[in-house]
């Protein structure tokens, strides 16, 4: 992991480096540095690095990396091309990161070109801004009369700093996707039947889960049931993974109703809660 975020940080520097060389394409996409040694033939390699660079960017915002978001933004836009998505959320980004120049900018472009999704942001922004400029109308007056150097809040940043981005799994059971398979037509399980609980585990998180433990038991342990194994799951981030549990009613099973524990645990404590199934159950005919 340490070496990963070495890693991270490495490329981090380097986009940074070179943000520094031609930071904001916020500010003018026809900028005379973009267009220098452009050539016509150029143009599927410009256009396919664009894309590439929109998906970097998106996957980062995705992510909750908005210094990444802004700098592959930034990069993608020196190839000449632009999408109001891509401007909607470098000025979502960059307002986070305190470069309201930009900001204001980007949500103005998004705008005008057509996404309107960015009215309600832009909106927002502004009233955020107004906030920043009345408070620092007090700070100002505190500042003097302290005799400190005043430092405006709204001004914001010239160039986005990196900042540190918590990687972690984000469990979740998609709820519709869970169901008995085996079970009479009135939900109901027979003695001496096979059956599957069956469900899909989303990772909305911005790193993979660890090897996860998925048990599935009978809440009375009277083993009148025999459950199947289940190999450990690694689940990507942004991924989800569909799982399959069988297991067989003992013939000794009776009338009445059984309780089913689902237990989902992941090995860096991002495992789920316990889930209780209740079924109904039916002795052999």
């Amino acid at each position: 992991m340490k070496y990963l975020m070495t890693i991270v940080m490495l490329v981090a520097m380097t986009w940074e480096a070179e943000a520094q060389e031609y930071w904001s394409r916020i500010r003018d996409i026809d900028d005379a540095n973009i267009s220098k040694n452009v050539k016509p033939k150029d143009y599927d390699e410009r256009r396919d690095e664009f894309e590439r660079l929109c998906r970097l960017a998106y996957e980062a915002f995705d992510d909750g990396d908005y210094y990444m978001t802004a700098i592959y933004g930034d990069s993608a836009l020196a190839n000449k091309y632009f999408t109001p998505k891509l401007f909607y959320y470098m000025g979502v980004s960059l307002e986070k990161l305190e470069c309201y120049k930009d900001a204001g900018i980007a949500f103005q472009k998004a705008i005008k070109a057509g996404y309107m999704h960015a009215t309600g942001a832009y909106a927002q922004f502004k009233q955020h801004m107004e906030q920043l400029k009345a408070l620092d109308k007090l700070n100002k007056k505190e500042a003097k009369r302290k005799g400190e150097k005043f430092v405006p809040l709204s001004t914001g940043k010239i160039v986005p700093e990196p900042m540190e981005v918590k990687r972690a799994p984000s469990l979740r059971l998609i709820n519709n996707s869970l169901k008995l398979e085996g079970l009479t037509a009135d939900g109901t399980l027979l003695a001496g039947t096979r059956c599957k609980l069956l469900f899909r585990l989303c990772n909305d998180g911005n790193a993979p889960t660890g090897k996860c433990d998925i048990i599935l038991s009978e809440k009375s342990g009277n083993d009148v049931l025999n459950f199947g194994t289940i190999s450990q799951t690694i689940i990507p981030k942004r991924h989800t993974a569909s799982v399959e549990i069988p297991f067989e009613a003992d013939k000794t099973l009776e009338d009445g109703e059984i309780e089913l524990i689902l237990l989902i645990d992941e090995p860096n404590g991002f495992g789920l809660p316990p889930l209780h199934i209740k079924v109904k159950t039916q002795k052999s005919l």
